[in-house]
């Protein structure tokens, strides 16, 4: 997988996409668009899960306990931008003791958005098969 930096086109609306887990919302509301998103990416699920706990968690789940009420989504250049320099930081070398590899796995949210990433993906890998063989 290429380097954050490296990739800002498809790792832009994956970042998006992930960050909607961190609302303090009904994130189930948001999980068609965000499987749709995510399924479409280049990205394996375990690459995707490593950009939600690596990058993604980091800097969104500060939004967890927030008191500040409900609002629409995080500011896409802000949420970029914060990515970015914690990948460049020395300390992101740290990842070893990440509390978000801890937590993610625990995340209802994120076990329904896998599985309809699995299942988007494996049906639009069925429907181009069955086309071929008519």
């Amino acid at each position: 997988m290429k380097a954050a930096q490296e990739d800002l086109e498809h790792r832009q609306p994956v970042w998006e996409a992930l960050s909607s887990l961190f609302l303090d919302t009904d994130t189930s509301l948001a999980r068609t668009w965000r499987v749709g998103i995510l399924a479409a990416s280049p990205y394996s699920i375990d690459e995707l899960q490593g950009i939600l706990v690596d990058e993604v968690y980091p800097v969104c789940r500060s939004n967890l306990f927030s008191v500040a009420g409900e609002w629409a989504g995080f500011d896409l250049e802000w949420l970029q931008s914060r990515i970015l320099c914690r990948l460049r930081s020395p300390l992101h070398r740290f990842r070893w003791c990440r509390l978000g590899s801890l937590t993610v796995h625990m995340s209802g949210e994120w076990r329904h958005t896998k599985e309809g990433i699995l299942q988007q993906r494996s049906q639009s890998h069925a429907r181009p098969e069955s086309k071929r063989s008519r």
